[in-house]
């Protein structure tokens, strides 16, 4: 219980003034400057938040957990999580309950093509910036993924796939 109103009071002290501005719905809600904001500062943060077009989350240190708060949102429409090394896989079960989502950033984390290849139900998806460091080994995995999203942008170690 000690350790839990540690963590409380460190959380309020870190983002507390930034927590109490938070609003429901945003345009624009950019974490970058947040370099070492992780899943329990994030979560702090997040309290007030009902929705966002476009949630930028790049370089921060938040891992799965995060996404599965973010997936209980109203919506959000852009996600990106460029450079955030705790995303692996086992957070594509949560980012394919994100229903409005159009746009998603993963390259540099943990998500591989295999775990892209495991979304579905994301009719409004148009572009998902991902990386491999093969590329020659994946493409039947990339033609799979153009046939799961026929009307998404591909985009790989950025280069537009045709």
């Amino acid at each position: 219980m000690g350790n839990q109103r540690k963590k409380d009071k460190e959380l309020k002290r870190r983002y507390g003034k930034l927590a109490d501005s938070m609003e429901a719905y945003y345009h624009h809600l950019d974490f970058r400057p947040l370099f070492d904001l992780e899943d329990e500062g994030f979560a702090f943060l997040m309290q007030k938040v009902k929705g966002v077009d476009m949630l930028d989350l790049n370089e921060t240190k938040i891992s799965n957990k995060s996404i599965e708060l973010i997936a209980q949102l109203e919506y959000v429409k852009e996600l990106r999580v460029k450079g955030c090394k705790n995303l692996d896989n086992d957070c594509i079960s949560f980012i394919g309950k994100i229903n409005n989502l159009e746009f998603l950033h993963v390259k540099g984390t943990g998500i591989t093509i295999e775990g892209l290849l495991q979304l579905s139900g994301l009719p409004k998806l148009n572009t998902i910036l991902f990386s491999s460091d093969d590329t020659a080994a994946i493409q039947d995995e990339i033609t799979q993924l153009k046939q799961n999203f026929p009307y998404c942008e591909l985009v790989m170690n950025g280069i537009t796939l045709n």
